[in-house]
């Protein structure tokens, strides 16, 4: 018989956050924790669409770390 394995995944409201996001966030209560996800989807749902092409973003982000390929 399979048994389910349940696993535990951060979620947060920004992509790479900061140790000062993470102790902010994970201090949050539950429903504090939700509204702010929230406000993180609405907010780019609402942003404009990028002027950049992936391939900006890459160069980019290639620039910024050196050691990347």
């Amino acid at each position: 018989m399979n048994m389910l394995e349940t696993i535990s995944i951060d979620v947060y409201p920004w992509a790479a956050p900061t140790k000062e996001q993470r102790a902010w966030f994970d201090a949050l209560s539950p429903d504090e924790k939700r509204k702010a996800i929230q406000a993180a989807i609405n907010e780019g749902f609402e942003s404009p669409v990028s002027e950049k092409s992936i391939d900006d973003i890459i160069r980019e982000a290639r620039a910024e770390l050196p050691h990347a390929p």
